[in-house]
């Protein structure tokens, strides 16, 4: 069988954070998929052999004279991007959706104004949650457009090791992401810096960077505990792989930020989940839908530091209860968040679409 000739359309080829756009690429089985970008970054990290670099014009030219059968926009603003593209260009049109475009660019009415115009040209919607689902309804897009596919755990990359809680040795809580104020860093840290006081045998590391460092770092060495604090800056995919797997716990205390910036669904909880750890987070956004609470993980609410210190000793004083914690967690995963299969419905829209 051919394959499905197919454009992944972005803004910046990639930015640290968007795993979640490179790795189904390296799955797609029965689809060529090539990338065309305004920008390339960190290309070291995201290493990819079809690349094309450009302004939307030179895009154009070159989507034209690559016989594309389909074209996939990421972000809902390279989809509204890729409408220009659309009378020359007769191929269905898929955009996804991640949080950012959902909840903060759609403060901008000119914004609004584009969706409405990308919801009735295109073809297919994809959210990474049944949260935003119910978001983009809410901005006009047409329920039959919309697909829920959850991002993934590469299970081979993330495999399922419980992680005890050790009797002598430290135990680790681990925050991952953008210093950006809708992670909420800053209310996981004084959580962490309110209960350090009850555990003397507890640490908390932080992998990122960004604008935030400063004010996460004063806060921590304000306190007496802060020595109990480790920012690690910003890592390798592969060395952030071998801190989640050191952890104990993870935590996303995620917020909404005050520009109305959310996420969408943190990939880091996914791939905590995979790995058998038990989360702390926040009921934010899709959050719940992979922190299931009592069951694999606590949810606290946004913003609330007392609310998850009580869930850090929670978690703390009952380390019996962290396995079925992890195998609850590794399951979901299995069932719902398995890149693999994951890719392999990506793909099924591709075909269906492409008429192949």
């Amino acid at each position: 069988m051919p394959k499905l000739r197919a454009g992944c359309y972005t803004a910046r080829f990639l930015d640290l954070s968007e795993t979640f756009i490179y790795e189904p690429l390296r799955l797609l089985q029965n689809t060529e998929a090539l990338v065309y970008a305004w920008q390339r970054r960190n290309a070291d990290k995201f290493p990819y052999a079809d690349c094309c670099i450009g302004r939307p014009s030179y895009l154009r030219e070159n989507m034209l004279r690559d016989n594309l059968q389909l074209l996939h926009a990421h972000y809902g603003y390279v989809g509204v991007s890729a409408l220009g593209f659309l009378t020359k260009l007769h191929v269905p049109l898929v955009t996804s959706f991640y949080g950012l475009d959902v909840y903060q660019h759609t403060k901008n009415p000119v914004y609004r104004w584009q969706l409405r115009r990308l919801f009735k040209r295109g073809d297919l919607f994809l959210v990474c949650s049944q949260k935003m689902r119910g978001d983009l309804i809410g901005l006009g897009a047409p329920p039959s457009k919309i697909k829920v596919l959850y991002g993934g755990a590469d299970l081979a990359k993330f495999p399922y090791a419980f992680n005890a809680c050790p009797e002598k040795d430290p135990a680790t809580i681990l925050m991952c992401g953008r210093f950006v104020e809708k992670k909420g860093f800053l209310y996981g840290l004084r959580a962490f810096l309110r209960v350090a006081p009850g555990y003397d045998n507890l640490r908390l590391k932080i992998i990122g960077d960004g604008r935030l460092a400063p004010e996460l770092k004063r806060e921590a060495a304000s306190s007496p505990f802060g020595s109990q604090v480790e920012f690690l800056g910003g890592l390798s995919h592969a060395e952030y792989i071998a801190q989640l797997k050191k952890c104990h716990i993870f935590m996303s205390p995620s917020v909404t930020a005050h520009n109305g910036d959310s996420e969408g669904l943190p990939t880091v909880l996914i791939e905590a989940a995979a790995l058998g750890r038990p989360l702390l987070a926040t009921v934010h956004s899709g959050i719940p839908e992979i922190v299931h609470a009592g069951q694999n993980g606590l949810l606290a609410p946004e913003k609330d530091v007392a609310a998850l210190a009580a869930n850090i000793d929670s978690l703390m004083s009952a380390p019996g209860q962290w396995r079925a914690y992890s195998e609850y967690g590794r399951r979901l995963v299995e069932e719902q968040f398995d890149l693999a299969k994951q890719t392999e419905k990506l793909e099924s829209l591709y075909l269906t679409l492409g008429n192949i």
